[in-house]
């Protein structure tokens, strides 16, 4: 579950609730099978989201053993952020509670305060051509009383379509939900928010035909069309929904919780660190700071459009699991300093997206389709270098080319995935 911004411009509307508090949990995944577990906390104008994976109990216990061990393994449930929307200071507050870090999301760019202006890299973004989309709600006339609530049953549709002289080459895509809708807001009080963006580039300007708001769906199925074609269909389930008041603790950033000015140091391990703040010690009595200190440097080539931190804390994440500390470096002058033993840096070759990949990642992140998100093919090619401590000798190199479905990054990742453990065992 990756928490960024879409590159376009949009007003999302979030209500004040119709009840003073209020919780909800929802499975969201491909009908029959184990998919997320999205809980949804509610407080006057405040908002928290948390996500986990829905897992098997017997799964859930080798996560935990593996956790008291130090092993924090992909798809962890607590290795998911948190987001607390807090509408009446127009921020968004993103946790990490593994790593006991906060970075603060400012809903309109003009309220970022001028010191962190300067630590946060500003991206040019090119407007070319129409992103339209249409929305409209389908009302079948079938109600029924759902915890409480009077329920009906809507069929919601989202249509976006490019024009002819758009910079992002696209087939048409649709969303279609349709399930028991129930009004959760209260439709009078709202708080417009302007998500900046969060990486350059050329996008079409943005176009509503049609906006609709069926309400919240309960019960339902969510179906993704490209090009006429069905890509995808996930199923939403509430399992649970209450009206108990919940603690303002909730909705408020821990006193003991660390800021960051990225999203990617937000999901970076604070070295010695664990959840409770403790200094973390493997089995033979070692800090993690003591361990064989392995650079992950900058990716060179054509890296300027890849989301670039997160898959070098990727990296640093394969070299932690494999019993080193592996170090993410801030500046190229951190490997003239001598303290690492060896440095892992990628050449990408060639990167190829479709314009289907582009714009279905934008809109998957605004509908919360993940189908969308993946819409379109992605190709990279790459070498990823294992150097010795002096960041020049070669060591051992490999290359990868991979095709997926997603973003350039996707792809980027899965060639990492492809040869990054072979080259790690040649670490001495």
């Amino acid at each position: 579950m990756k928490i960024k911004l879409t590159a376009l411009f949009i007003l999302l509307m979030l209500a004040a609730p119709a009840f003073a508090d209020w919780k909800l949990s929802q499975k969201h995944g491909p009908k029959g099978t184990p998919g997320m577990i999205q809980t949804i906390y509610v407080k006057g104008v405040r908002q928290r989201m948390e996500v986990r994976p829905d897992i098997d109990p017997e799964t859930a216990k080798a996560m935990e053993e593996a956790k008291a061990m130090g092993v924090n393994l992909p798809g962890m449930a607590n290795s998911m952020p948190t987001t607390i929307t807090a509408c009446d200071v127009k921020q968004n507050f993103i946790l990490s509670d593994p790593n006991r870090t906060f970075y603060i999301d400012y809903l309109d760019p003009d309220d970022i305060p001028a010191d962190k202006l300067t630590r946060r890299k500003k991206v040019p973004i090119v407007r070319k051509g129409t992103l339209t989309i249409d929305a409209f709600v389908e009302d079948s006339g079938k109600r029924q009383t759902m915890f409480g609530l009077q329920a009906r049953w809507l069929k919601f549709t989202t249509e976006m379509t490019s024009s002819a002289d758009s910079c992002l080459e696209t087939p048409n895509m649709k969303m279609v939900q349709e399930g028991w809708f129930v009004h959760l807001w209260l439709e009078s009080e709202s708080c417009p928010i302007r998500p900046q963006p969060d990486e350059g580039g050329c996008f079409p300007r943005l176009v509503v035909k049609r906006a609709a708001s069926p309400g919240f769906m309960l019960t339902g199925t969510t179906t993704s069309y490209i090009g006429g074609k069905l890509t995808g269909s996930n199923h939403v389930e509430t399992v649970d929904l209450s009206k108990a008041t919940l603690d303002q603790a909730l909705f408020e950033i821990p006193k003991d919780y660390y800021e960051v000015d990225s999203f990617a140091d937000l999901m970076t391990a604070r070295a010695g660190v664990d959840a409770a703040g403790n200094t973390i010690l493997y089995k033979d009595g070692t800090r993690p700071d003591e361990k064989r200190r392995i650079a992950i440097d900058y990716f060179s080539g054509s890296a300027s459009k890849l989301d670039q931190e997160s898959l070098r804390n990727f990296i640093a994440d394969k070299v932690r699991s494999a019993g080193y500390n592996g170090t993410v470096i801030g500046s190229a002058a951190d490997l003239k300093t001598g303290t690492f033993a060896n440095v892992i840096g990628v050449e990408i070759k060639k990167i190829k997206e479709s314009g289907a990949s582009k714009v279905g990642g934008l809109f998957g992140k605004v509908t919360g389709s993940d189908a969308l998100a993946k819409a379109g093919k992605s190709q990279a090619e790459i070498v990823v270098t294992l150097y010795a401590g002096d960041g020049k000798t070669v060591v051992a190199r490999s290359p990868a080319n991979v095709e997926v479905s997603g973003s350039s990054t996707d792809a980027v990742k899965a060639a990492i995935d492809q040869v990054i453990e072979s080259l790690i065992t040649k670490i001495k």
